[in-house]
């Protein structure tokens, strides 16, 4: 698996302290919503290739 796939907020928010990560987040700061947005296009990624997987296999 590769290192993105596991990769906390703290190390893609620059080393901020968890306090500064949850304030953005509550504030709806632009740069937190990219982040959740990156998370779920990269989780959709994930799913569509394990179902690639599956299929292939069942072939």
């Amino acid at each position: 698996m590769s290192r993105s796939k596991h990769q906390t907020l703290k190390s893609i928010s620059g080393n901020q302290s968890k306090g500064e990560v949850d304030a953005m987040f509550a504030e709806g700061d632009h740069d937190a919503m990219e982040w959740v947005e990156k998370g779920r296009i990269k989780v959709a990624e994930m799913h569509r290739r394990n179902a690639d997987k599956v299929t292939k296999k069942a072939d």
